[in-house]
Formats: C-alpha cells, sequence, structure tokens
C-alpha cells in the first residue's frame, strides 16, 4: 500500500503519518508513506510513481490540494483514492471537493480514529473485487484460485512460485493501470535490498512466457520506459 501525504505543515504531517502507521501495523501488507510538503513536488512524484491512496491539505502556497487532485482526475487513466483532509469545513467546500473527485473528506483537526476508518472505507471502495478464500477468477482461459495460489489454461496447471503468483494477480487486478517499479517492489520484494531492476524484469519475463500473454491470447503487457509496467486487455474483454 502506497500513500502519498500532502500539507506544508511539518507538524500535521507527522499527526497524519502516526495515524496510517498504526494502521500499517495492524495490516497484512506492507505499507510505504510518502510525505510532501509541496503540491508541485507531489505532482512530479505523480507522473513517475504509482500510489494506492492520496491524503490531500486544500490550502497550499504553491499548488492547492484541490489543484492536484482535479489534476489526477483529468490526466490520470487509473487515479489513485483521494481524501481531502483540511480546515476548510464549510458546506461549499466539501460540496466542491467531493465534485471534484474526493473519495471523502476530513476536517481538521482530526481524530486519529475517525481518520483510520475513513481510510478504510475509502480502500475497500476502490480496491478491486478480491477473491475469497476457495473463490476462483477467470481471465480469458487462465483461472486464479487464490486460496490454492495455482493458475490453470483449460485446466491444466501452470507451474509457478509463490512470488510468481502473487505478481500476476497483481498485474491481472489492475488491467489498464500503470504499475511503477518502485510500487512492485516494495509489495514484492518490501524487505529485499534491491541493486538492480533485474529481479522484476526477471519476473516479468517469465510471466509473459509461463501466461501466454501476448495478443493472440488477448493480453499486452507493456514495458513504460523509465517508469514500470501495464498489462491490457485486448480483442476480447477482460474475463
Amino acid at each position: 500500500m502506497r500513500v502519498a501525504i500532502l500539507d506544508d505543515e511539518p507538524a500535521e504531517l507527522r499527526r497524519v503519518e502516526q495515524t496510517l502507521e498504526q494502521m500499517a501495523e495492524a495490516g497484512e501488507q506492507p505499507w510505504s508513506l510518502h510525505s510532501f510538503e509541496r503540491g508541485e513536488d507531489l505532482l512530479r512524484q505523480l507522473r513517475r510513481e504509482t500510489f494506492d491512496l492520496l491524503i490531500l491539505d486544500w490550502q497550499l502556497p504553491d499548488l492547492t490540494g484541490l489543484a492536484l487532485l482535479r489534476w489526477t482526475r483529468e490526466h490520470m487513466d487509473a487515479p489513485p483514492a483521494a481524501i481531502m483532509l483540511t480546515s476548510r469545513d464549510g458546506e461549499s467546500d466539501i460540496v466542491q471537493a467531493l465534485n471534484a473527485g474526493a473519495d471523502d473528506y476530513v476536517s481538521k483537526p482530526f481524530r486519529p480514529n475517525e481518520l483510520k476508518a475513513r481510510v478504510a472505507a475509502v480502500l475497500r471502495r476502490h480496491s478491486q473485487p478480491r477473491s475469497a478464500a476457495g473463490e476462483v477468477q477467470t481471465f480469458h482461459d487462465l483461472t486464479f484460485d487464490d486460496a490454492e495460489l495455482t493458475v490453470t489454461r483449460e485446466g491444466k496447471p501452470i507451474l509457478m512460485t509463490e512470488r510468481e503468483y502473487r505478481l500476476a494477480r497483481c498485474l491481472f487486478s489492475n488491467l489498464g493501470r500503470p504499475l511503477s517499479r518502485d510500487y512492485l517492489y516494495e509489495r514484492f520484494w518490501p524487505n529485499e535490498e534491491t541493486t538492480s531492476s533485474r529481479p522484476l524484469d526477471t519476473h516479468i519475463y517469465r510471466l509473459r512466457n509461463k501466461l501466454g500473454l501476448t495478443a493472440d491470447r488477448g493480453w499486452q503487457l507493456l514495458t513504460i520506459y523509465g517508469y514500470g509496467y501495464r498489462l491490457e486487455s485486448v480483442g476480447t474483454g477482460n474475463e
């Protein structure tokens, strides 16, 4: 889980970080928190990196949180979830932010438990449908079983490691969404120091071959130069 926090007050940034760190400790998946005091700095990162959630202050000296929110909705194919966290709490402000694409609106000074609850609710709404234990999902001729961590094509199993399975599942759960290298490394190699892109590139190469991620089978796994990868469905729909 990669979260970007935007606030020009360092003390407020730290309060939000501490609140989200509590959520990260309680969750199964590692969280990566990235704090910004300038809207322009976050905008540059959004052009280069993948985030699951934005928490945005409204009033900043350069690029406001509202302007940045609008940019994500206008220029990103799959914009991350966004929560406005601001002292502007008038009804017209809330309506303006929600109309601009905010998923929720929290007024300052915030209560930590309320913020955690709202973050959890927004992430639930934005998360891709996940299979319950024992449930399977099919994409074209590939069937994923999250309980057994197996993939089959027309009933025939495809030999994969657990990491390969989870990486493939992430790509299929984010069809059409560009995923940055940093995002994938933080999610699948969280405790390993990587000095090159070779581990990820090697896994992508294996997935292309093992799963047949080619146009004739309805898939296109694109390398986005300087950014990462994007899996697209071509031809006959997603599932």
